[in-house]
């Protein structure tokens, strides 16, 4: 993933997307949440989920670590479920800021 891009993030799940009453895309870096998506701001669209990042949101994030991206959700029943933890590169961008 690029800082200052506006990157979607697709899941493909084992499941139809549209069984989640409650969903959170979070990323971290360090340990620590940098960017949290809430259900709202995902498509669904069969058994994928995405979510796009703005550029300011990408450029939250620090290119001298990797970035641990999760979902997390909650089903009608009250079933609660967690994706395995994804784990990907940030790369450096040479002009910083919004464009």
């Amino acid at each position: 993933m690029f800082r200052g891009t506006t990157p979607t993030l697709v899941f493909t799940l084992p499941f139809e997307a549209s069984i989640f009453t409650d969903a959170y895309v979070t990323l971290a870096q360090d340990g620590e949440t940098v960017l949290e998506k809430e259900l709202c701001d995902c498509a669904l669209d069969g058994n994928t989920l995405s979510v796009t990042l703005s550029q300011e949101e990408t450029l939250l994030l620090q290119c001298r670590c990797r970035v641990d991206i999760q979902i997390r959700g909650k089903l009608a029943d009250g079933t609660t479920l967690a994706s395995h933890t994804i784990s990907t590169t940030v790369h450096r961008i040479l002009k910083e800021g919004v464009i």
